[in-house]
C-alpha cells in the first residue's frame, strides 16, 4: 500500500489530551528493533475527541518498518493509524490514530502502539578479528516524543546478553542483567528529547535481504502452485579487519556461536511441499536438508562458504504444492480465490525491498489489480520495501476461470499431434521425384522343344 506524504512547513497540534502514563519497551534482542508502547491518555479539552496525534522523529521515521495501534482497554480492538504530514521545521512525522468512539472530556483511554525498526543496530567497531565478539549501537529517545504533556513515563531496555559496554546513565536509571530500566520520570514536557544511548554485545548476524523475488505459477491443469524465491543476502555486521583463514575458521568451530559468522539458514515451507531444490550461480548446492513434517516441512540450507559481515550471497530455491491448499472456488461468487502470504520466513532479517510475481492460469478472466502479460496469462506484481516479520500477511486475489480451459491444453495437444499425423500421411503419399522415371527393360527368351 502506498502513503502519500503530505509536507508542510509546521503543523499545529491542540493540546487535546494528555498523557497520564506512557510505558515503552524497546526490544533489541533481535536484528528488527520492537518498540511497544502503551498510552493512558485524558481528554483536557471541552468537547469530546476521536483522534490522537502520534509523532516519530524524522531518524526514527527513516528506519520504520511498520506501525500498528490497537486498545489496550475492552474491547481491545485495532486503531486506524495513518500518515497525517511531515512536520519539515521540527523534523518530525506525524501520524493520526482514530478511536472507533469519541473520547468525552475528563475521561482516559488507554491505548498501545507498535513500531519495528530495520537497520536501527550498527556495528561498534565496523571491523574486528575472525574471531571475536561482535558489539553494536543502538540510539533512541529516553522519553516518548509527543506533542502532549506527560505526567509520568518508563522506558525499559532489552538486550539479548548482560554484556554492555557502555549506556546513557544518570539519576533513575538501573542496570540489572539484561535490562536497563529509564524512570519513571515525572512532568515531562512536550516534544522532550534526551538521547538514550547503548552499546552491548550481539553475537547474531545482522542481515539484510537486499532483494527478494518470489515467483508463484499457478496451474489448474496440474493442481499445482509452483513457488520459487529468489534471494540476493547481506552480511550488515562488522567486517573482518583481516582476510579470511579457513584454517582458523576450522580452528575455531567450537566457538562459532559466539561470533557473528552466519553458517546456515532454515526456511519453513508447507507441509506438503515437494520437488525442493536449492541453487545458486553456480548450480546445484548438495549443502542441504529437507525434511516433511506433520504441519510443516524444513529445509535447511547452508552456503557454500560461511558469511562474514560485509560479505554476500545470492541463492534461489523453489518447492511445488498442492493448489487446493491455497486456492478456493466460492459458487457463490463463481470465482476463484487465491490466498497466499506476501512474503514467508522473513525470520530475523530486513528486506530492503521484495517483489512478488503471481502468475495465473491461462483463460482468468475478472482479476483485479493485475499487469497482463504478452503471453495472455495474466501477472500479478506487487512490490514493497523495507519488509519485516510483521508483513507476513496474507494477500488475496479473486478471477475468474472457466472448467472448459483444463481442455484447453489436451485438446490442443491432440490437434497438434493429429495435425502432425495427417500431414506425415499426406506426404507420404506424394512423389518428389523430378523428371521422368527411367524404366527398365528385361528380355526374356523361351527355348523351344
Amino acid at each position: 500500500m502506498e502513503i502519500e506524504v503530505a509536507y508542510a512547513t509546521s503543523l499545529p497540534i491542540a493540546p487535546e489530551f494528555r498523557n497520564t502514563r506512557v510505558i515503552r519497551v524497546l526490544d533489541l534482542r533481535n536484528n528488527v528493533v520492537q518498540e511497544d508502547i502503551g498510552i493512558r491518555a485524558k481528554n483536557i479539552d471541552s468537547a469530546p475527541v476521536d483522534q490522537y496525534i502520534f509523532t516519530v522523529p524524522r531518524e526514527a521515521e527513516e528506519q520504520l518498518a511498520s506501525i500498528t495501534a490497537f486498545l489496550r482497554q475492552e474491547p481491545k480492538t485495532a486503531l486506524t493509524i495513518k500518515q497525517a504530514g511531515f512536520d519539515s521545521e521540527k523534523e518530525v512525522q506525524l501520524y493520526k490514530i482514530t478511536f472507533d468512539e469519541p473520547i468525552q472530556p475528563n475521561t482516559e483511554v488507554r491505548f498501545g502502539v507498535k513500531i519495528a525498526y530495520s537497520h536501527a543496530l550498527t556495528a561498534l567497531p565496523k571491523k574486528i578479528p575472525q574471531v571475536a565478539r561482535q558489539f553494536v549501537v543502538f540510539n533512541s529517545n529516553i522519553f516518548l516524543y509527543s506533542p502532549y504533556f506527560t505526567d509520568e513515563v518508563k522506558s525499559t531496555v532489552q538486550l539479548p546478553t548482560q554484556v554492555v559496554q557502555s549506556f546513557t546513565g544518570g539519576e533513575n536509571i538501573q542496570h540489572n542483567g539484561n535490562k536497563i530500566v529509564y524512570g519513571p520520570f515525572k512532568s515531562i514536557m512536550p516534544e522532550s528529547y534526551e538521547l538514550l544511548r547503548v552499546h552491548f554485545e550481539y553475537t547474531k548476524p545482522l542481515l539484510t535481504v537486499t532483494e527478494l523475488v518470489r515467483d508463484l505459477e499457478v496451474s489448474h491443469w496440474g493442481g499445482n502452485l509452483a513457488v520459487e524465491e529468489n534471494y540476493k543476502l547481506h552480511h550488515s555486521g562488522a567486517q573482518l579487519e583481516n582476510e579470511f583463514s579457513r584454517v582458523t575458521y576450522q580452528m575455531t568451530r567450537m566457538v562459532h556461536g559466539q561470533t557473528n559468522v552466519l553458517k546456515d539458514l532454515t526456511f519453513r515451507l508447507p507441509a506438503q511441499a515437494r520437488d525442493v531444490y536449492y541453487r545458486d550461480d553456480i548450480g546445484n548446492v548438495s549443502t542441504s536438508h529437507f525434511r516433511n513434517e506433520l504441519e510443516s516441512s524444513l529445509l535447511e540450507i547452508a552456503p557454500r562458504f560461511p558469511l562474514f559481515g560485509g560479505w554476500n550471497y545470492t541463492w534461489f530455491h523453489g518447492y511445488n504444492v498442492d493448489l487446493n491448499k491455497f486456492d478456493r472456488y466460492s459458487q457463490e461468487k463463481n470465482e476463484y480465490i487465491l490466498n497466499v502470504n506476501f512474503v514467508e520466513n522473513v525470520q530475523d532479517m530486513t528486506i530492503d525491498k521484495a517483489v512478488v510475481r503471481i502468475v495465473l492460469p491461462e483463460g482468468a478472466t475478472n482479476v483485479h489489480y493485475t499487469n497482463f502479460d504478452s503471453t495472455g496469462r495474466y501477472l500479478v506484481i506487487l512490490e514493497k520495501h523495507n519488509v519485516v516479520r510483521d508483513h507476513e500477511l496474507p494477500i488475496q486475489i479473486t478471477y475468474e476461470y472457466s472448467s472448459l480451459r483444463l481442455l484447453q491444453k489436451p485438446l490442443v495437444a491432440s490437434a497438434a499431434v493429429f495435425a502432425l499425423f495427417l500431414m506425415s500421411t499426406i506426404f507420404s503419399k506424394i512423389s518428389f521425384s523430378i523428371g521422368t522415371t527411367p524404366v527398365s527393360r528385361v528380355s526374356v527368351t523361351h527355348n523351344g522343344s
